[in-house]
């Protein structure tokens, strides 16, 4: 966890700051938006909108996704480029889910033939090990079903994960897997992973050595 103040402005002589705590990526982000906005109309409050959400939002998944959540409200202080940049996110993640579908775990384990009354534990102990990535949803945790042979995880899905060694999760697992890659040759992980699959291992290797400089 890291912690820092954000100093919003100057009122009445005063410095107007606010002390946030999390994930230290998310933390650093949110000090380079306030470092941008802060001076804008809005901008004070676009920032407190996010610190608030980021602070509130219980555990690490949630909170990644509730950042994203919090950053639509207030579109009033965002510039016509940067609305148009979450729209076409959004989109591109709602075709991706349409495109290729997903599962719960409660699908999964019907899928396997699994008589259990928590199906969580199976499908947790996969990401745990890397075996599946997981999206979270307002309808909860779902799984991308390309990763899935017969309701079992695809070996070539861990291998991919263990080469991307932990540069990008959850929806941004599911665009690079979705997404053109210029290391494919303009081909998508997705299509390649059964003909191809060293190929989109050297891929992901490709992107985490990007991720690190």
């Amino acid at each position: 966890m890291r912690s820092e103040t954000l100093t919003l402005g100057v009122v009445t002589g005063e410095r107007d700051e606010i002390r946030i705590v999390g994930r230290p990526d998310l933390v650093a982000a949110l000090a380079q938006i306030a470092h941008a906005v802060t001076d804008l109309y809005g901008g004070e409050r676009l920032v407190r909108l996010l610190a608030q959400r980021l602070m509130a939002a219980e555990g690490e998944m949630e909170r990644e996704s509730k950042v994203l959540d919090a950053m639509l409200p207030p579109v009033e202080t965002l510039t016509d480029a940067a609305t148009t940049q979450l729209r076409w996110n959004a989109l591109a993640r709602g075709n991706a889910l349409q495109e290729f579908g997903a599962f719960t775990s409660a699908q999964i384990a019907e899928m396997r033939g699994a008589n259990t009354t928590n199906p969580h534990v199976t499908t947790g102990r996969w990401l745990t090990s890397d075996r599946v990535f997981a999206i979270e949803t307002r309808s909860g945790r779902l799984f991308p079903a390309f990763q899935f042979e017969q309701g079992e995880p695809r070996p070539i899905i861990r291998r991919t994960l263990v080469a991307l060694d932990h540069q990008a999760r959850g929806w941004e697992l599911l665009a690079w897997f979705t997404g053109s890659n210029g290391h494919l040759d303009g081909a998508r992980p997705v299509d390649r992973l059964e003909d191809a699959p060293e190929e989109v291992v050297a891929a992901a290797a490709y992107q985490a050595s990007l991720s690190e400089d």
